[in-house]
């Protein structure tokens, strides 16, 4: 292709066939656009054209340009002149850049409609002057920097989601403006339907006299929450439309365009998310995306905000309940610190509330009932299904004993565990009972030594009875969590099947309807007696019960196995050896033999380690996300073999006899563990996979970095490991790979913590719970 104007040097030198700087010109990788004085192009290279989706005709000026294609600034407002009724031309849009000045680093993004994207460049330019001091030409160079405004907009949505805190209000302000900030709006509104009305929860650079409420009947936000659906709205031309006539703002602040998702909460679209400009704007693909990434985060904290207004209530009726009840309610910690005492403490025990919340139960128990106590009260922290009632004694602000009769029971919604203890006093009816003894022994001594050891016995018999019928209560939870996680993954799995034919069946009945819409008496007598246009509605909803149904039933028996061992979130030394082999019994059915799949070989080399003081809880998790990220690494493989045997078998590969036919290595895990000095530790999790390109290798540990198809990682994983391992405890997380080979991951962890490393930031430490929590 020839420049669209040659001087007349190069002119020449076309005439002549040698043109070398044209062909050098056209092969530039970056854009370059030579333009006049006035405006006027006269090169242009491939990569320009490339780069504004245009064409070679579209740009001399020739063809009018679809009306979607349009350029903006990096703050989102338009970047071109106003050509009133003109068509646009992407040359005159380019007068803006012909100016005297240079220009350096100017962001635009260009919408394609073509490509149906927006490609942000950076733009230079270089005026060139004649000796006469006027403007000769201007050489304009176009930067493709795509890939770093996707950078930083990932970056700010990290960023943004590590700061939202426990108030669902205040974190929906900052998605909002999240929202409005990344789309590059004038405004950005959150309205949710609330009590009839439209509340406007969200808000970014709304203008003085904005209202946050308004009537829903003929507003575009009730609209867009009526029809849902996962669709992002766009509505251009707002000025004339009839949403003009319901919302009082849009003519005076001159709104043009509407982009707006609905937001999700529970099953139901609650609100809409909207972001509104000045401009005639066009999201891209991307910027629908973002749209619904926030908007289903602000689903998550309407979800939040429902769950607080129910425990609200709930705790209002149960504090009532204590505050008036004569027996004394406490609520120990899993180690008998006290921390909540009701007011019947005074009249039972003699002490104010105060003078016991914080301090250890135990310092007040009789010696003799302190072990049976622990031993007991640690049982119910293990198993949360269990509770058991005791008889103690516990010591009286005025120093003598009194009775209590206690119950124990596991608060399950608490973590750390806790647990909330109902007592009676019952040292009445005890000296009544020691009273009789003592006037029955006096009476008769034999009689009395039979009935204690009698009663004795009974106690004995009692407590046999109750060690069974714990233990027997422990195996049938497990059991009954084991049959009930079988049909109902059964039924859960078959629900989305069955919510798909249940659309198509609609769909095919909706199109028979519209192909025959007068159909035989008995079609139409059948189709009222059935009244098939609720079916239709009430049908998908009723599936969608029966999901969210069967998912809380998955959560249930989820938590019956996870209560079934204690939970160490506090720092305490422990036994790395059976955080690794707890981790491994929950990864147990990726890791066994299926039909088709030999199943994953570990190997664990165990050096003898010392008690490590760590977080036990999280770095459970470091564990969980290593193994299974190797798990999947050796998964992936077995299937890129089994295709190539497959391919093999059916002759699609050429085989040579002459080849040696190496069997595959069995897919294999290694876990090693040794003491490297006095203060640390080193676990090495090996396996023997396809390994990780060089390249990646210096990723792994990056946010949201994954080699994993979509659905199937956040790229968060190995990223908050990095954060426990190395901020939480001050040690070192290390990735070892060779490709074809297998991956190393090697922990080193210090065997004590230091104080510093113990006192993380607040705010880092809510980051790190809400990452491994999602």
């Amino acid at each position: 292709m020839l420049p669209l104007k040659l001087d007349q040097q190069n002119a020449a030198l076309a005439a002549k066939g040698d043109t070398p700087l044209e062909t050098s010109f056209q092969e530039l990788p970056l854009g370059v656009l030579v333009m006049g004085g006035q405006g006027e192009i006269r090169s242009v290279n491939q990569a320009a054209l490339n780069l504004l989706g245009l064409t070679y005709t579209q740009l001399v000026g020739q063809t009018p340009l679809d009306p979607d294609w349009h350029v903006i600034q990096e703050d989102g407002t338009p970047f071109q002149l106003k050509l009133q009724s003109a068509p646009v031309r992407a040359r005159q849009a380019l007068l803006l850049l012909s100016t005297r000045k240079a220009i350096r680093n100017l962001v635009l993004g260009v919408y394609r409609p073509t490509n149906r994207d927006r490609v942000w460049l950076s733009v230079n330019t270089v005026p060139m002057i004649n000796s006469d001091g006027c403007l000769e030409q201007i050489i304009c160079n176009l930067s493709d920097i795509t890939n770093l405004k996707v950078g930083e907009q990932l970056s700010r949505i990290y960023e943004c989601f590590s700061r939202l805190g426990a108030d669902p209000d205040e974190n929906i302000n900052c998605l909002t403006a999240l929202a409005g900030e990344l789309l590059a709006g004038t405004w950005a509104l959150y309205n949710r339907l609330h009590q009839g009305l439209l509340w406007s929860f969200g808000q970014w650079r709304t203008p003085p006299d904005f209202s946050i409420v308004s009537e829903p009947k003929n507003h575009i936000c009730q609209e867009v929450i009526e029809q849902g659906g996962e669709q992002v709205f766009v509505f251009h031309d707002l000025q004339n439309s009839p949403y003009a006539q319901s919302n009082p703002l849009i003519v005076p602040y001159q709104l043009q365009t509407y982009v707006g998702k609905a937001v999700r909460c529970s099953g139901e679209y609650v609100g809409s998310l909207c972001v509104v400009y000045q401009n005639n704007f066009v999201p891209s693909e991307a910027d629908k995306k973002l749209m619904g990434i926030i908007a289903a985060a602000i689903g998550v904290e309407e979800e939040r905000k429902r769950e607080a207004a129910v425990w609200a209530q709930n705790e209002a009726k149960w504090r009532s309940l204590l505050q008036n009840s004569s027996n004394l309610i406490t609520i120990l910690e899993a180690d008998g610190t006290i921390r909540y005492a009701s007011p019947a403490l005074q009249s039972i025990l003699g002490y104010k509330p105060k003078e016991l919340i914080g301090k250890n139960t135990f310092e007040f128990l009789h010696p003799d009932d302190v072990s049976l106590v622990k031993d007991d009260l640690q049982r119910v922290v293990q198993d949360p299904t269990t509770e058991f009632s005791i008889e103690l004694r516990f010591r009286h602000k005025e120093g003598s004993w009194r009775y209590l009769e206690s119950t124990y029971s596991n608060l399950l919604m608490d973590a750390p565990a806790r647990l909330v203890v109902n007592s009676r006093d019952i040292t009445e009816r005890k000296e009544a009972e020691a009273a009789l003894i003592q006037s029955e022994a006096q009476l008769r001594e034999k009689a009395a030594q039979l009935e204690q050891a009698l009663h004795e016995l009974q106690e004995t018999q009692t407590q046999l009875i109750q060690t069974e019928k714990m233990s027997s209560l422990g195996l049938l939870v497990a059991g009954i969590a084991h049959e009930i996680n079988n049909p109902v993954s059964f039924i859960y799995g078959n629900i989305p099947h069955a919510t798909h034919y249940t659309q198509d069946l609609l769909h095919l009945i909706d199109l028979y309807r519209q192909q025959y819409p007068n159909p035989a008496p008995a079609i139409q007598a059948e189709v009222e007696a059935i009244d098939l246009d609720f079916l239709s509605r009430d049908l998908p909803k009723v599936m969608d019960s029966m999901q969210l149904g069967a998912e809380r039933i998955r959560q249930l028996v989820l938590s019956l196995r996870n209560f079934s061992r204690l939970d160490k979130a506090a720092r305490a030394p422990v036994d790395l050896h059976q955080g690794i082999d707890n981790t491994l019994l929950l990864l147990q059915h990726r890791l066994k033999a299926r039909p088709g799949n030999p199943g994953i070989q570990v190997i664990k080399e165990y050096g003898t380690l010392p008690p490590v003081e760590c977080y036990a809880g999280q770095l459970n998790q470091v564990f969980m996300n290593i193994l299974s990220n190797a798990i999947d690494a050796l998964e992936e493989a077995r299937e890129t073999d089994s295709i190539l045997e497959e391919q093999t078998g059916n002759g699609c590969v050429n085989t040579s006899t002459s080849a040696p036919q190496v069997a595959p290595q069995k897919p294999t895990i290694r876990i090693l563990t040794e003491v490297q000095d006095d203060n640390t530790v080193l676990i090495r999790i090996v396996d023997n996979g396809p390994g990780i390109p060089p390249q990646m290798q210096q990723q792994v540990f990056d946010p949201f970095f994954t080699t994993k198809s979509v659905g199937k990682g956040t790229g968060l994983g190995l990223s908050i490991s990095f954060q426990i391992v190395v901020d939480k405890h001050g040690g070192q997380l290390k990735c070892f790979s060779t490709p074809g080979e297998g991956t190393e991951f090697s922990i080193v962890l210090p065997v004590q913590l230091k104080e510093a490393e113990s006192c993380q930031d607040c705010l880092h430490e809510e980051v790190v719970k809400r990452a491994i929590a999602h």
